[in-house]
This record gives C-alpha cells, sequence and structure tokens, in this order.
C-alpha cells in the first residue's frame, strides 16, 4: 500500500479541516464541507466513479443509474450540513445512505475478502477500500443522527 494513493483523501479532509477552522465552526460543518468535495470529485468523472463504485456497492449492484444519482445525493447531503436546519428528509437520507455505505464496505472488504480501491475520491484513485471508508459512512450515519435528535 502506497502513501501515494492516500493523498487525494488527506487534501479533502485537510482541506475541510482547515476552512472548518479558519470559520471556527461545528464538526458538522467539517463534514458538510468534506462531502461536499467528496461529491465533487465524484462528479469530474462520473462513469469512472460508477465503475469503481458497482464493483461493491449493494444499491448501484441492483439499480444501475444510481451511480449518476449518489454523487448528487452526496453533494446535497453535504450542501445541507452546511445549513443550521437542515431539512429532515435529507438528513434521514444521509443517515440512510451512511449505513447503506457501511453494509457494503464491511461486505466487500471483510466478507467478501475484495481487493478494491475505493469510489470515495472518484473512479481514478488508488485508495484501497477498507477501514477509512467504512468510518466515512459512519461520521456520515452519526452526523445524521446527532442532527435528527437536536
Amino acid at each position: 500500500m502506497k502513501i501515494k494513493s492516500f493523498t487525494p483523501l488527506g487534501a479533502v479532509f485537510g482541506t475541510s479541516f482547515l476552512i472548518t477552522i479558519t470559520l471556527l465552526k461545528s464538526f458538522q460543518i467539517f463534514m458538510g464541507i468534506s462531502i461536499c468535495l467528496l461529491a465533487m470529485l465524484k462528479l469530474m468523472d462520473i462513469e469512472a466513479f460508477g465503475t469503481s463504485y458497482k464493483k461493491y456497492d449493494l444499491i448501484s449492484s441492483k439499480f444501475d443509474g444510481w451511480i449518476y444519482i449518489y454523487p448528487f445525493c452526496e453533494l446535497l447531503i453535504g450542501i445541507s450540513f452546511l445549513n443550521s436546519s437542515p431539512p429532515s428528509l435529507i438528513i434521514f437520507i444521509a443517515l440512510i445512505l451512511g449505513i447503506s455505505g457501511m453494509i457494503s464496505v464491511f461486505k466487500a472488504v471483510y466478507l467478501d475478502k475484495l481487493k478494491l480501491n475505493c469510489a470515495c475520491i472518484g473512479g481514478n484513485a488508488k485508495t484501497p477500500l477498507g477501514i477509512i471508508s467504512f468510518i466515512e459512512n459512519l461520521l456520515m450515519a452519526i452526523m445524521s443522527i446527532l442532527i435528527l435528535i437536536k
């Protein structure tokens, strides 16, 4: 595993963190910025993202059109996290997608033992699918729960 393969992921979360501390905002803002940037990377080449994503995502394996919808859902979720009172429907969708993502990654990596690249930063990245991908989805689910209960 090369450190270079994690460079895009480090750039996304590092940039999100620096923007957040500059604005002196909350973890919700950090998540919003991070999710928007991750969506942007997917939108740069949806076809490449889809090719990689279909190899492990449970929804896109059943519904081909999902690869074209997911990046826009992710962008909408990220933008919603940036609002102090995000729409409950969008946050509920974020919760479902976070849980679905955790299940997909867990199944692919830990049950099926697949050695795949993560589509989280676009389709051409060489970042291995694994615990970081699982944590990204977990954080989206946790952030959604926190927003829904407040």
